[in-house]
């Protein structure tokens, strides 16, 4: 018997997600400029590419919203990211930013790194955070829930990796979450706070 995959949407949505996280080095960018481009269009370049990722996430959250796309998981296990945040800042965004971009051939040589860079978060599913949901309260869990919608399902210890934005400061295990659906097995809980 073949086993069917269950389609949870678009991984773009996941893939928006990394790229809000690491979206902070578009402004240190911005601030520290590059010789090879007028400050006239790097620095509306790197705003873009700083705001966009996050307008996406909500305009994708604010549709889900008004067509009621919510779906629920069995949480077996949840993470909050913020635990890995040093070494997502010293890992990351210091090198990141401290890379020379004075040319054309230094500039396109730390673009490809930092797309290699959200290809591999992609990729590890991680998570971080999103500058504009940590100021408005939000936190980003990597959740492992229970996959399928059969009793015999549940009972079997298949699991499929979520990422939840929620307000909650603390989400338990073995509970049912409710969330509306950004594509890509992202989730926004519906649960206003804990």
């Amino acid at each position: 018997m073949k086993s069917r995959k269950i389609d949870e949407g678009l991984e773009l949505t996941r893939f928006i997600l990394v790229w809000s996280s690491l979206s902070p080095v578009f402004v240190l960018w911005a601030i520290r400029g590059v010789d090879a481009i007028q400050d006239r269009i790097w620095v509306p370049i790197c705003i873009g590419l700083f705001l966009l990722p996050t307008l996406i996430i909500w305009l994708i959250f604010i549709l889900a919203r008004k067509t009621e796309n919510t779906k629920t998981i069995q949480i077996s296990s949840a993470k909050d990211q913020r635990e890995h945040l040093l070494t997502y800042l010293f890992a990351m965004l210091i090198p990141l930013f401290d890379a020379n971009t004075d040319g054309v051939r230094d500039l396109t040589a730390v673009a490809l790194a930092f797309m290699f860079v959200m290809f591999l978060f992609w990729h590890m599913r991680l998570h971080y955070m999103n500058l504009f949901f940590a100021i408005w309260g939000y936190r980003i869990f990597t959740v492992e829930a229970k996959i399928g919608t059969t009793q015999k399902d549940r009972e079997r210890d298949r699991f499929a990796t979520y990422a939840v934005i929620s307000r909650r400061h603390f989400i338990p295990d073995d509970v049912s979450l409710t969330g509306y659906r950004l594509g890509g097995r992202v989730l926004f809980d519906k649960v206003a706070d804990d």
